[in-house]
């Protein structure tokens, strides 16, 4: 803030009452015998005094009347500021009361918020219990389809083996009958079907007469089990493997037994039905 000047005191006249005061004594003591005597002298002191005192007198003035206004322009500025600081001291009281206003909503805001947290852990609680259920009726269902499915695959295997073992007896029937034309025909049927089953991956193996016999691989009609170094004379039906898993070893009869009989092959040269012909693997 700018400091308003004091206003000027007109100099001339007390310059003018110095100089006259001065003259006055100066002539007085021009004037004067010597040595003067006291009288004189205090006349000089006091012209002389009072030169001086009217020479100073307005510029004492000037100093006091600035000082005055410099007293009243600071205490101006410090009332301004006091209601400066007044201003401030509200705004401080008013965002005391906001900031007890913001913890109130906080802390309500923290209470929802544990309510809510509460809340969504029920709910993400009762959802993994339903997730849970529902997984487990889905396996259940799951492996009652399976097991579905693998019952329906048992028997469809054992339905195309047992018209794969009488595609076999009606090969052999025909080769047995001694005309080659229909030998021929029935051989190229077999294979056809043969063809047909290895795409739904069953396939078939023989055994050629003459070689031995191997408990890995064969069994006898019958199930009992061959001495050791017995020859097999022709293939009974044929051993399977679905899919890479076994299903039925080859059914041999063999050339002689070891009473010294030949293996009955059975009616029309087709196996028993024993229930050995499920897959072994799933």
């Amino acid at each position: 803030m700018a400091i308003p000047s004091a206003p000027i005191i007109v100099k001339w006249p007390f310059f003018l009452a110095d100089f006259v005061l001065v003259a006055l004594g100066s002539a007085i003591a021009w004037s004067a015998k010597w040595p003067p005597t006291p009288l004189l002298i205090l006349a000089l002191v006091a012209c002389f005094i009072s030169g001086a005192v009217i020479l100073i007198y307005p510029f004492l003035r000037e100093h006091a009347a600035a000082v005055k206004l410099w007293e009243q322009v600071n205490l101006a500025e410090a009332a301004q500021q006091l209601d400066q600081l007044v201003t401030v001291a509200n705004r401080v009281v008013a965002a005391a009361q906001e900031w007890e206003g913001f913890q109130t909503n906080t802390q309500k805001l923290h209470q929802q918020s544990g309510q809510l947290v509460d809340r969504m852990a029920g709910e993400a609680k009762a959802f993994s219990e339903f997730l849970h259920r529902t997984e487990l009726q889905e396996k259940q269902s799951l492996r009652f389809e399976l097991d579905k499915v693998r019952r329906q695959e048992a028997e469809m295997l054992q339905v195309l083996v047992h018209l794969l073992d009488h595609v076999h007896a009606l090969r052999q029937a025909g080769e047995r009958s001694g005309q080659p034309q229909l030998a021929l025909q029935l051989a190229n049927f077999r294979s056809a079907c043969l063809e047909t089953a290895r795409r739904v991956g069953l396939l078939a193996f023989e055994s050629e007469p003459g070689s031995r016999f191997d408990p890995n691989s064969h069994q006898t009609v019958d199930g009992r089990e061959p001495s050791e170094g017995a020859v097999i004379s022709s293939t009974v039906a044929c051993g399977y493997t679905f899919q890479g898993q076994p299903v039925r070893r080859i059914l041999v009869s063999l050339q002689e037994d070891p009473g010294g009989t030949a293996h009955d092959p059975g009616p029309a040269g087709l196996p028993p039905d024993d229930g050995s012909m499920a897959p072994t693997g799933g």
